[in-house]
């Protein structure tokens, strides 16, 4: 490599700090969703079946909705775009492994930590409103895990 080329830098937030299969299959269950909700329609249909299939479409779509604004909440008070990994990418990034700390955080009851943490990735006045919401969707995914023991293997390709 010459002294003049550049070797390209990760995106802030999307450098590789794990990968799925070997998380937990709540947290890896979190990542996928907030991949596949950002990737558009289709992958919004496919959280939304999730949903509805472990909930039914009433509570379902309460549940839903929660995360919706989870997501939103990150896009409008993050320090910078939540970096997230293509959905059939096997490695998890910074941010992504953030996000599922602390919703497991606050799924647990410890709001505190999870706001600590939820501050790496938006603006501390905005971190008790985040970690309450990841509280909410983490308590959902606990019980989706609950209601449905049989979870087919990750959505993930490589």
């Amino acid at each position: 490599m010459s002294a003049h080329q550049r070797i390209p830098r990760a995106q802030p937030g999307a450098v590789a700090v794990g990968r799925l299969p070997d998380l937990s299959p709540w947290d890896a269950a979190l990542i996928l969703n907030t991949r596949l909700w950002r990737s558009g329609p289709q992958g919004q249909a496919q959280v939304w079946s999730d949903y509805a299939l472990a909930f039914g479409a009433d509570e379902g779509r309460e549940e839903l909705k929660t995360f919706e604004v989870l997501l939103a909440a990150l896009d409008t008070h993050g320090h910078r775009p939540l970096a997230t990994h293509a959905i059939t990418c096997s490695m998890v990034g910074s941010d992504e492994m953030i996000l599922a700390r602390l919703t497991r955080l606050g799924a647990a009851g410890d709001l505190r930590e999870a706001a600590l943490m939820a501050a790496l990735i938006v603006l501390p006045s905005h971190a008790e409103q985040v970690a309450s919401l990841a509280a909410q969707v983490g308590s959902a995914l606990r019980r989706e895990f609950r209601l449905n023991t049989r979870h087919d293997a990750p959505r993930y390709v490589n």
